[in-house]
């Protein structure tokens, strides 16, 4: 885990695999995929949520800024400007994954 200068953390895919796994539903982090629509259908972990990055502006209060999330696109660019945001906006906890879904090795859903 990394810490930046804007308020986010830096995660590896690695941590959030393990993050996803751990605790209840509670407990376990909003997996917010900032990519398109049709991204998204084409291949998404599991349990994540999605809210396009040029969405965001207009429906961040949908999500709840307590909850530890954790933002995720392709390739890391789009999720960063998106991570920025939400901590601007005083979220507790968020972080980007490092490397986007060209990163990912874990469990895939489609459709």
């Amino acid at each position: 885990m990394e810490e930046t200068p804007f308020g986010y953390r830096v995660v590896t895919p690695e941590e959030v695999d393990q993050a996803r796994r751990e605790g209840d539903e509670d407990a376990a982090p909003v997996l917010l995929d900032v990519r398109t629509p049709q991204e998204y259908r084409s291949h998404r972990i599991p349990g994540a949520i999605l809210l396009p990055v040029q969405e965001l502006a207009a429906r961040w209060q949908e999500l709840d800024p307590d909850r530890r999330t954790i933002c995720i696109c392709e390739h890391g660019i789009r999720s960063e400007s998106a991570a920025a945001f939400l901590a601007q906006r005083d979220f507790a906890d968020v972080s980007t994954m490092r490397g986007g879904m060209s990163r990912w090795a874990g469990e895939i859903e489609r459709g």
